[in-house]
C-alpha cells in the first residue's frame, strides 16, 4: 500500500484533550489538513483544541466527549463519528497509567485501566476495521502502546502488562490487515513529558521524558507511513535494541532499581 493520504478526510482521535494525543491532533491538522473527530472526556479542553485547529490550520474539528473506561461509551463513539463523516482511520490513544507499587493501585483503579487501556481499544478496533476495509479508501488505524509493552516494568506492572497486550493486538492485527488494504501500525513511545507524569514521583525520571510534540511527530509520521512497530527517538530505539539482546531479568531489574529509588525519595 501507498501511505496514508489524511489530507481532507476525517479521522477520530481518542485522548485528545491532552499531552500527546493533543499533540497529535495538532501534527494532523498542520502538517496533514486532516478533519478530526476529538474523543475525550473533558468538553472544554475539547473545545479549546477544536477552536484552535480551526482557526490556526483551517481544518475542520468535531469534539465528542466519551469516557472510554465504558464499553458503550467506545460504541458510541464508532457510531457518532461514522454516521457524521466518512472515517478514513483512528489515532487510539486513550489511556491511564499507575506508577507505585502493585498494591496501592486498587481493584477499581485497575480495572479503570484495564477498561480504559485495552477493552475499550479493542472494541473500537474491532468497530473500525471491517468498516475500514468495507470502505475501500486503505485507511489505517495507529494503535498507540509503550515501551513498558516490549519488556515488564516493575512498578508500573500493571500499565505495563495493558500496553503489553495492545502491542501485540496491534503487531498481529497488522499482518492480518495489510493484505485487506487496511493498515495498523502500533506506536510505543518511552516516557513523555505530560501531565501523566506530572508527580512528584516523576521528578528523578524526567531526564528521560521526550518532548510530546516530538514524540507526536514521530507517532503521526510512522502512522502515514504505515510502519509495523514504531519506537520514537534515537536512544530509546537502541534501547530496544539492548533490551531484545540482554536477558530480560536483567533489563527488567535496572529499570525497577530506577523506579524503585524513584518512589523512595518521594516517601
Amino acid at each position: 500500500m501507498q501511505r496514508m493520504n489524511p489530507s481532507g478526510r476525517w479521522l477520530i482521535l481518542t485522548g485528545a484533550s491532552s499531552g500527546l494525543g493533543r499533540e497529535m491532533a495538532i501534527v494532523l491538522a498542520r502538517d496533514h489538513q486532516a478533519n478530526l473527530v476529538l474523543v475525550a472526556r473533558r468538553q472544554d479542553r475539547l473545545e479549546e483544541l477544536a477552536t484552535i485547529l480551526r482557526e490556526r490550520h483551517g481544518t475542520q474539528a468535531d469534539v465528542l466527549p466519551a469516557d472510554l473506561s465504558v464499553t458503550a461509551e467506545a460504541e458510541r463513539v464508532f457510531q457518532t463519528a461514522t454516521e457524521a463523516h466518512p472515517v478514513y482511520g483512528a489515532v487510539l490513544n486513550a489511556g491511564v497509567t499507575h506508577f507505585g507499587r502493585y498494591d496501592e493501585l486498587s481493584w477499581d483503579g485497575f480495572m479503570n485501566m484495564l477498561n480504559l487501556n485495552v477493552t475499550s481499544q479493542v472494541r473500537l478496533t474491532t468497530l473500525l476495521l471491517p468498516y475500514l476495509e468495507q470502505r475501500g479508501e486503505h485507511g489505517g488505524l495507529l494503535i498507540v502502546s509503550s515501551m513498558t509493552g516490549l519488556t515488564p516494568f516493575a512498578y508500573q506492572t500493571a500499565y505495563s502488562a495493558t500496553k503489553s497486550f495492545l502491542v501485540a493486538l496491534g503487531c498481529g492485527l497488522c499482518l492480518e490487515m495489510e493484505p485487506r488494504g487496511v493498515s495498523v501500525t502500533t506506536y510505543a513511545p518511552g516516557g513523555i513529558a505530560t501531565e501523566m507524569v506530572a508527580g512528584k514521583r516523576f521528578d528523578s525520571l524526567r531526564s528521560w521524558l521526550m518532548p510530546a510534540d516530538q514524540c507526536a511527530a514521530e507517532g503521526i509520521d510512522a502512522f502515514v507511513k504505515r510502519r509495523y512497530l514504531q519506537i520514537p527517538g534515537p536512544l530509546n530505539r537502541v534501547g530496544s535494541v539492548l533490551m531484545r539482546m540482554l536477558p530480560q531479568k536483567l533489563v527488567a531489574s535496572t529499570f525497577a532499581a530506577q523506579y524503585k529509588r524513584a518512589l523512595e525519595r518521594d516517601g
